[in-house]
């Protein structure tokens, strides 16, 4: 008899029903002794196809950047658009069309729209010490989009409001209506700001960027430096400070958690030699970043 959790496993039963169920019976008891987790295995949550998702996801951003500064640099938008790519590419949503943008702001912050369509503040690319940290943090933002987290609350918005009819009917349609309804919600941004992500989701944003990451030949244990970097930026933000935390830094379970979590994933996989955590293409980019507009300043 061993112990598996605070469950008991009698081995004399198990030898008499073959190796195969042996196994399939020991990983029910370590799954529901929550010694681990395992990649989230997704369903669809609501009654949109992937082409009405992604046209939603374009409107959205197309509103969101008259009202941001977005910068282009083709040096950085090839590197950031490739590691999305790739990152999309071995999700379980390989089919959107993944894309990414560079917000000229020093306030850092990343975002991602329903479709695909992810945004990322200089002043956040600039914190990243690693190209491990930078990845991780872009497939956490890959994982809410396969999870369809904010495509769920968009769509719980604009339903709040009785608004969610005139946008499905307006959504393939060459007018304005869609433009005037994100008007009337005070702006993409606007929208956006009041868009709040549950534990569970950012738990399983967490987990399917892991599962990306490995996927795509990085290894994820950049998660524990990029959320060892979270948690010490948080403490700037104390009970003293007359700052507000960055958005990104609201509504996610604690940093210590999220450590927890994914050593305990890292010790259930095998991270090839070969598995990539920095690179000079990523201190290239560093460098790019220095030789952009200042933000604020009309290029």
């Amino acid at each position: 008899v061993a112990s598996c959790g605070d469950r008991l496993i009698n081995w004399e039963m198990l030898r008499g029903v073959g190796l195969g169920a042996v196994s399939t019976l020991l990983a029910r008891e370590f799954a529901a002794s929550g010694l681990f987790a395992e990649e989230p295995h997704l369903k669809s949550g609501n009654k949109l196809s992937d082409a009405e998702e992604i046209e939603l996801g374009r409107r959205f951003a197309a509103a969101l950047e008259r009202e941001q500064p977005i910068v282009s640099n083709g040096l950085i938008d090839n590197y950031l658009g490739k590691v999305v790519a790739e990152l999309g590419g071995k999700g379980q949503r390989p089919n959107l069309p993944y894309s990414i943008k560079l917000v000229n702001s020093k306030i850092p912050n990343v975002l991602s729209l329903p479709g695909g369509f992810l945004y990322i503040n200089r002043g956040l690319v600039e914190m990243m010490g690693s190209e491990g940290e930078l990845v991780a943090l872009l497939a956490h933002q890959v994982g809410h989009v396969a999870g369809r987290h904010g495509l769920n609350q968009l769509l719980a918005a604009f339903s709040a409001q009785s608004l969610l009819k005139p946008v499905l009917d307006n959504l393939n349609q060459k007018n304005a209506v869609i433009d005037d309804i994100f008007v009337k919600l005070g702006g993409a941004s606007a929208v956006l700001n009041k868009m709040r992500f549950h534990f569970k989701e950012e738990t399983e944003a967490d987990l399917l960027g892991f599962y990306e990451m490995q996927r795509a030949g990085w290894d994820p244990s950049g998660f524990l430096k990029l959320f060892a970097h979270l948690d010490k930026l948080e403490g700037a933000y104390d009970e003293y400070s007359t700052d507000e935390p960055p958005p990104f830094l609201s509504h996610h379970p604690p940093n210590p958690e999220r450590i927890t979590a994914i050593r305990r994933e890292l010790k259930l996989v095998t991270i090839p030699a070969v598995a990539s955590s920095d690179s000079t293409k990523f201190k290239v980019l560093k460098s790019a970043l220095a030789l952009l507009v200042a933000p604020g300043r009309n290029p």
